[in-house]
């Protein structure tokens, strides 16, 4: 078969524009120092470069999560360490007053010491790192510790009460007292003699009304502890006049450490409580927790999430069947120190390790925390490496 001069043309043109095509390539690849240039080039192996890409970008995202959140974490383990210093030095100050050697002056000046350190507790418990708040869990915008009013209306329950020609129930108004002072114990007033006060006697339960303390005289400002229960928290229970003045409405009439009343007319008193009567305490720490229970979560893998910050509930208050409030050991602790008692300060020592021991263990917690997010941050930077190794094989 004889090829024709025009057939030897085309196949001589079309051998220059794949030479040229090609002698382009190369010239692309030196300038740009890339293998892969266009899709085209190599098909499959853009497809996989592009993965590695992806991989790497999202690998490049997990190391950055990490490094923040080590910083979080580390700023997190500088102020629980601050806590833990602060209780041991309280510790070593209660242990030094729980003896028969110390005397009324020294504890004083060791209550001082106690004040201080409740409110360096709750500047630290709301510590922020930036504009977020270290110890609030997911609500890391507010504060993670608030301080309660001291105050607060006392609930009236007349559902028990004997009706004596004391009026209408429903207007309990008339009965309007509040409560001053912090405890977290479920305190229920019950009056077990109808009358005016110093005439009216009540029953004190510091457990919600399953156990009782023997009656005593209701006055206008009464003291409210139960001497066979728990400890005494110096709760106190005051009533209003009419004006709405708190405590005693007759000023140097009353004598509140005397049992006498029949000195003055009891009618002047006004007010008569009947038989049954209610008065209700909310549990009222001096701190509680505003935070979220549920806590900050990094991203260490796919799919796969760990706990990167500590509440202050579980620091410095514990939970209601486990953990020791902090806040109010030490207020009672320094109620003893103020009321020379080296004997209650020793009582609470147990406690105070406790305390203690809840703060070491989150501690122990973000360390170990830290070294995970250590150990994922090395893993995912060896990781990159391979794949930036592989990518560069397609880009040689």
């Amino acid at each position: 078969m004889r090829v024709t001069e025009v057939t030897k043309r085309d196949h001589v043109v079309d051998n220059i524009q794949k030479s040229s095509g090609q002698l382009h390539d190369i010239q692309m690849q030196m300038a740009t120092g890339r293998r892969l240039n266009k899709t085209s080039d190599d098909p499959i192996g853009a497809a996989r470069s592009q993965d590695i890409v992806t991989t790497i970008s999202s690998q490049k995202q997990l190391l950055q999560n990490i490094v923040d959140n080590v910083a979080w974490l580390q700023r997190t383990e500088q102020e629980i360490s601050h806590i833990n210093e602060m209780l041991g030095k309280i510790r070593t100050l209660a242990l030094s007053q729980a003896g028969s050697d110390s005397n009324e002056e020294s504890r004083q000046m060791v209550a001082r010491e106690f004040s201080a350190a409740r409110k360096s507790l709750l500047d630290t418990g709301n510590a922020r790192e930036g504009k977020l708040y270290l110890f609030s869990g997911i609500k890391s915008l507010s504060p993670a510790l608030k301080r309660n009013g001291i105050f607060q209306p006392a609930k009236v329950l007349t559902k028990g009460a004997v009706r004596n020609g004391t009026g209408d129930f429903k207007d309990v108004s008339q009965f309007r007292a509040q409560f001053e002072g912090y405890s977290n114990n479920d305190y229920r007033i019950s009056v077990t003699s109808g009358g005016v006060w110093g005439q009216a006697r009540v029953k004190i339960s510091d457990d919600g009304g399953r156990t009782w303390s023997k009656d005593q005289i209701l006055r206008p400002v009464t003291h409210v502890f139960n001497p066979d229960g728990k400890p005494n928290d110096q709760v106190l229970l005051k009533f209003s006049d009419q004006e709405g003045r708190l405590g005693n409405v007759l000023p140097k009439q009353f004598d509140f450490n005397s049992e006498a009343s029949a000195e003055f007319d009891l009618n002047a008193l006004g007010i008569v409580f009947p038989k049954g009567l209610e008065f209700i305490f909310q549990p009222n720490p001096e701190v509680t927790y505003n935070g979220s229970i549920h806590k900050k979560e990094a991203l260490i893998s796919n799919g796969l999430t760990i706990p990167v910050n500590v509440t202050a509930q579980e620091l410095l208050l514990g939970d209601v069947k486990n953990g020791v409030d902090t806040f109010s050991l030490l207020a009672t602790m320094e109620r003893a120190l103020l009321e020379n008692d080296g004997t209650a300060i020793a009582q609470r020592l147990g406690e105070l390790d406790s305390a203690q021991t809840q703060v070491l263990k989150q501690l122990a917690d973000v360390g170990n925390t830290i070294r995970e997010l250590y150990a994922v941050q090395s893993k995912l930077e060896n990781l990159q490496f391979e794949k930036e190794s592989q990518l560069s094989e397609f880009r040689i």
